[in-house]
């Protein structure tokens, strides 16, 4: 298995025309890191982070036609270096819109700059005209990662994949593997039974909405920032039916509030911030957090600077301390944001970083390590479907 960094511009997949070189430009310099390696850490946190089974919550690696199998020259994510990192679990989300709406009156409202990101990323043109396709698109590529990996890498549809996964891994750590997500139902098309479809194609955790709100229900970045609307609640009402895990990041407060009133199961947020550390419209309150810790979920800290302030591993520490004092070891996580356009601290390759500053803050290895993943891998077996 090739673990080198690739001698391809573009580390693309093999069969696969490569994207241009606008693309490999354009996300080299959004997804940056802007700590410089090697990353150092204290033996004896590096050995205490060895023994934890580390989970992150949320990246976007899939929207680029990145090889995963190889150490790449751009982005936050692959399999080396989630290796490296001893990440054992990634989530893998799919955004499918990004709505061009900052204030520039000539631009139509309704322009997705995110049709423009796939096609010089050389995704294939049913894609490009169909949000839900770019979601079946997404999730053959985790199943083509899974299939070249050679067996070391599982996408996780199920309780019993899960515990099987771990009992494997006790005996070879080199093995990772993947959770699939949406983020945003806007992909349903209108349509319920696309999420049967989703479901069926391996995707488990969904947030109902992303950058703006849609049919099911308001974002926090959207002009009208309603609660679950009725199409919204069908919606809620299935995935728990087919327990599929319900993430609220970029759901407005009033959407966080009508899902809690509603959820018979834990939910979680897989990335944000806090407004008590850092305060703007992306992050959550601390009752919102609270109401989240009472349902048995999980609150996933971001790395990038719009959730924690500056793009530093202090910022992320000060963000995840701010939140245990709040809800509890219990409910904290981490939730990076790694190749969400955005620039964090380090790679995937670097997250015994957290470990160290975890550690050297004063807490336990045993809350370290629930934080580190401990608390996620809890919520993804209390949700996921037991066969």
């Amino acid at each position: 298995m090739k673990t080198q960094c690739s001698t391809n511009l573009a580390d693309s997949r093999p069969g696969v025309p490569r994207p241009s070189f606008l693309a490999y430009l354009w996300l080299r310099m959004v997804n940056r890191t802007l700590m410089r390696k090697p990353y150092r850490v204290r033996p004896e946190a590096e050995t205490a982070h060895q023994k934890m089974t580390v989970v992150d919550m949320h990246c976007d690696a899939l929207l680029s036609n990145r090889d995963l199998l190889v150490w790449g020259r751009r982005g936050h994510v692959d399999l080396p270096r989630l290796r490296k990192g001893n990440i054992a679990l990634q989530f893998f989300s799919i955004p499918t819109l990004a709505p061009v709406r900052a204030g520039i009156p000539w631009i139509p409202l309704e322009l997705d700059a995110m049709t423009y990101l796939l096609a010089v990323e050389r995704w294939p043109k049913k894609a490009l005209g169909s949000t839900f396709e770019r979601v079946m698109h997404a999730a053959d590529m985790l199943r083509d990662l899974e299939a070249r990996s050679e067996g070391l890498f599982h996408i996780i549809q199920s309780v019993p994949q899960l515990d099987a996964f771990l009992a494997a891994r006790e005996e070879n750590p080199n093995l990772t593997a993947g959770l699939l997500g949406v983020e945003g139902l806007h992909s349903l098309e209108g349509r319920l039974e696309n999420l049967d479809a989703f479901y069926d194609a391996g995707v488990r955790t969904a947030g109902l909405v992303h950058l703006g709100g849609n049919d099911l229900g308001g974002s926090a970045h959207g002009r009208q920032q309603g609660g679950l609307t009725p199409f919204g609640e069908v919606v809620l009402r299935r995935m728990e039916e087919k327990r599929m895990l319900v993430d609220l990041a970029h759901a407005s407060p009033a959407l966080i509030d009508d899902i809690l009133d509603r959820a018979t199961r834990p939910v979680f947020i897989s990335h944000t911030g806090l407004k008590g550390a850092h305060d703007n419209e992306r992050n959550i309150s601390d009752a919102q957090a609270g109401r989240i810790a009472e349902k048995g979920g999980v609150i996933g800290i971001a790395f990038f600077p719009w959730a924690i302030g500056p793009c530093t591993v202090q910022s992320i520490v000060r963000s995840v301390l701010y939140a245990v004092n709040l809800v509890g070891a219990d409910h904290v996580g981490l939730g990076s944001d790694w190749d969400g356009m955005v620039a964090t601290p380090f790679d995937a390759s670097g997250v015994a970083l957290l470990t160290d500053a975890l550690l050297r803050h004063g807490l336990s290895e045993e809350d370290a390590a629930k934080i580190m993943g401990g608390n996620a891998i809890r919520v993804v077996r209390e949700t996921l479907p037991e066969e």
